[in-house]
């Protein structure tokens, strides 16, 4: 009876694994099929396992490799992603799952001493032999519920704190041997503890823990620090690569920030140019209206000159006015360099009108960026179907109370998304760098309780930013 109730419990906690390592593999990739398959392999070997009474000392090694195998075998053939995030998952797991087998071992060290008693109670005739055989009973499967319990809140609670701190997805797949390493440390750790936990003696097995019971406070600690180590190698892996993705963010807004701030001072220094020019011409005018009353023949050709004159001036003012200086600047800064590096690109903004509903800071990075996408998208284009017709369209309109910022633009019609599944990837080589546009966009719309949304429809590219208005 107490082997069916171990047995049950066992499957109990075998299933809490599938789900803890579901939850693992679930965070870091995405399956092709049930997002629950996994999990359920793994119940299933071990139920398996108990069926053919493979038993954990006697099988220690070979169930090791065994469920190693079918794991990475399984994610190969189950989940999208590259190799090296797999078999970072599955050491990763079976770190864990191992090192906290040894965590809690160590339970069995009262289950010992608590036996040695109730031994003890019987030689003096305290209680019965059949009351002996009832207790030890119960405080047997105790043990092993508790041990058990132990066991797997260690194997959550550190994979919790795993998936937790699991953030930037594409840099830790450029980087994920730096993570492999502590991990593989864990498992090779606790292969070796399997090697040596049993050794033969005059022909006899003996449990090392026999031999030296010190082993029961050494090897928790041991198994607890390479948890604790493996955890945080993890998050701080994860802190340097958002060290590294704050300094890419700060280069890009610094750099847009100093393009906002010349085309600024190149606006003003055309205003000064224009209202100089202006005084200029008021006072030639006159000069020439007296040159007129004089009737000399030559004051039309030098009237036509200097209005042919005061058109050019008048031409140095912005081409489009949005209503809001910061976006009539980033607007014709980006519409000259998308003709100057696009022939024959339809320009439009003629839709987009703006006051003050978002700051000059924000409104200058999601336009500036969405409008670098934008060129970037027409430029490929053009590189793929030389003759394809490429324009860049930009717009804005009320619902409600959200104000919609649309920036529509042709493309080639592929696009690849990041893992997070809903901004595209960059399609510039560096796209640590100049991925962070789109992101840039969707905080500022998160400063005003909006988001972004990325529209494709066959060759037409739409980004569309939703803010709340003032």
């Amino acid at each position: 009876m107490s082997d069916v109730l171990s047995n049950l419990f066992l499957i109990i906690l075998y299933i809490f694994e599938g789900f803890c390592i579901q939850y693992l593999f679930n965070a870091f990739l995405y399956s092709r099929f049930s997002k629950y398959s996994i999990g359920f392999v793994w119940v299933i070997y071990q139920v398996i396992c108990i069926m053919l009474g493979l038993n954990f000392y006697s099988s220690s090694i070979l169930n090791l490799i065994i469920y190693i195998c079918i794991l990475l075998l399984f994610s190969l053939f189950c989940y999208r992603g590259n190799f090296l995030l797999k078999l970072f998952l599955v050491v990763q797991f079976t770190a864990i799952h191992e090192l906290s087998i040894w965590a809690s071992n160590s339970l069995i060290y009262f289950s010992s001493k608590v036996a040695d008693f109730i031994c003890i109670c019987v030689e003096q005739q305290i209680i019965s032999l059949k009351t002996f055989e009832l207790v030890i009973s119960i405080s047997t499967m105790f043990f092993i519920v508790i041990t058990g319990i132990v066991r797997e809140v260690i194997t959550f609670l550190f994979i919790e704190q795993i998936v937790k701190s699991y953030q930037y997805h594409q840099r830790f797949e450029k980087q994920v041997m730096f993570y492999l390493l502590p991990a593989s440390a864990g498992v090779l750790t606790s292969a070796l503890i399997r090697l040596l936990i049993l050794t033969i003696e005059n022909g006899y097995v003996t449990i090392l823990y026999e031999k030296y019971p010190l082993l029961y406070l050494i090897i928790p600690l041991i198994a607890i620090t390479l948890l604790i180590a493996n955890l945080f190698s993890f998050k701080t892996f994860q802190k340097m690569i958002e060290a590294q993705q704050e300094r890419a963010e700060k280069i890009v807004l610094e750099n847009q920030i100093i393009g906002l701030q010349n085309s600024l001072a190149e606006i003003e220094n055309i205003k000064m140019v224009k209202h100089d020019m202006k005084n200029h011409m008021a006072i030639l005018q006159n000069l020439l209206n007296k040159w007129q009353r004089s009737g000399d023949n030559i004051s039309d050709e030098i009237n036509q000159y200097f209005e042919e004159f005061h058109n050019t001036v008048e031409q140095l003012d912005n081409q489009v006015h949005t209503g809001n200086l910061v976006s009539d600047v980033v607007i014709n800064s980006k519409f000259q360099y998308a003709k100057k590096e696009i022939n024959d690109i339809r320009l439009d903004a003629s839709e987009f009108l703006i006051n003050n509903e978002i700051s000059a800071f924000d409104i200058g990075i999601i336009l500036s960026n969405g409008l670098d996408n934008a060129i970037e998208a027409c430029k490929n284009l053009r590189e793929v179907k030389p003759n394809a017709n490429v324009y860049i369209l930009i717009k804005s309109f009320w619902k409600g109370k959200m104000l919609f910022i649309e920036i529509e633009n042709s493309f080639c019609g592929v696009i690849k998304m990041d893992i997070e599944g809903d901004l595209p990837q960059s399609t510039k080589q560096d796209n640590d760098i100049h991925g962070i546009g789109l992101k840039n966009i969707r905080n500022c719309a998160k400063k005003y309780n909006g988001d972004i949304d990325c529209i494709v429809q066959e060759n037409r590219f739409i980004l569309s930013v939703m803010v709340k208005g003032r």
